[in-house]
């Protein structure tokens, strides 16, 4: 039995979809969810769904029992370090095999509630593997409406400040090349022995500045007008907090909602990675703010080759992102 965390998040959200893909592994599946409506679709396809109350121990301590595998999903809620602390907790006692923690990479500077979970993680008496990716490519959907509007990308970073972001997509397949075998026929009964006990950061294949991305953008769009906008902190911040008010961002969201409903998770269309999904929370948006920020002081996003490792091909670019979602920014006219 595989369960996935925070399935109503963006991230447990798009984990499950992508190993529904293979619908041997359906009945494996379970998931694990505050707020059922995102997750109806999964269980209409047959994975458990279990909302459960993540401060219940003992309600925890239950839904995880027979349980192989937990993909610790950290997802964007307010008092996530407690939660994943006590799934931690629950997944010892219940005799959770191995536990797959997806944290982030600025768990080594400011994200220290990251950090905290590690820590858990690294206690807790099961297996366990930690990814840390970087800075999620898909983020940039949250974005799109400013760049239709106005024309420009604005970063809390400097022109010339690199980032090295990686495809959700190439997230979930290196998820899904440590919890399955080499055919993804089978979920073994136990964490391959390279794996355990490994952290993993995870970019994509090549650093791309800030004023690089507006250029790759504008090849995409046939936009050659898009300009960078280099912002602080704050007003990124109150940009991010402000799109609960854009009504042409709201109305993509409600249309995606349906698409999600109705989302038949089929193999290799991975439709997750086209949609914003939901409203950034206040703290996805604490969390994006104080990283970029960390990333304009010290330059430390850097690319690692562990994706093309584990996943025996290059990680995917920007470049591809911005081709198959091009028409989400191209500015009005």
């Amino acid at each position: 039995m595989l369960v996935i965390t925070s399935a109503d998040h963006y991230l447990g959200h798009c984990i499950t979809s992508h190993l529904a893909q293979h619908k041997h592994l359906i009945p494996q599946m379970r998931v694990l969810c505050e707020n059922k409506r995102p997750c109806l679709n999964f269980g209409y396809k047959g994975i458990d769904v279990r909302p459960v109350d993540y401060t219940n121990t003992e309600q925890l301590v239950d839904v995880l029992r027979n349980v192989e595998y937990m993909i610790l999903a950290v997802g964007d809620e307010s008092n996530r370090v407690a939660y994943n602390e006590n799934l931690c907790a629950a997944a010892s006692q219940a005799g959770v095999k191995s536990i797959i923690c997806i944290s982030h990479v600025g768990a080594v500077g400011p994200l220290q509630d990251y950090a905290m979970i590690e820590e858990q993680v690294v206690s807790s008496s099961c297996q366990w593997t930690i990814l840390r990716p970087d800075w999620t490519t898909q983020h940039l959907h949250l974005w799109a409406p400013f760049v239709e509007k106005h024309a420009q990308l604005p970063l809390p970073l400097h022109p010339d400040t690199e980032l090295c972001p990686i495809d959700m997509t190439d997230l979930c397949s290196v998820v899904q090349a440590i919890v399955l075998n080499w055919d993804h026929s089978i979920l073994p009964v136990h964490l391959d022995n390279e794996h355990d006990g490994q952290v993993y950061t995870l970019t994509g294949p090549e650093p791309v500045t800030a004023k690089e991305l507006v250029t790759r953008l504008a090849k995409a769009t046939g936009c050659n007008s898009l300009k960078y906008k280099a912002v602080r902190p704050m007003d990124t911040q109150f940009y991010l907090e402000q799109l609960a008010h854009d009504i042409w961002f709201d109305a993509r969201i409600k249309q995606e909602q349906r698409l999600i409903y109705n989302d038949p998770l089929s193999k290799g269309a991975y439709d997750y990675s086209t949609r914003a999904f939901s409203l950034p929370t206040a703290t996805l948006i604490d969390t994006m703010v104080r990283y970029l920020d960390w990333v304009r002081e010290t330059s430390s996003s850097m690319c690692v080759p562990h994706v093309d490792m584990l996943l025996s091909r290059p990680a995917y670019s920007v470049d591809r992102f911005f081709q198959e979602n091009a028409i989400n920014f191209k500015p009005r006219v």
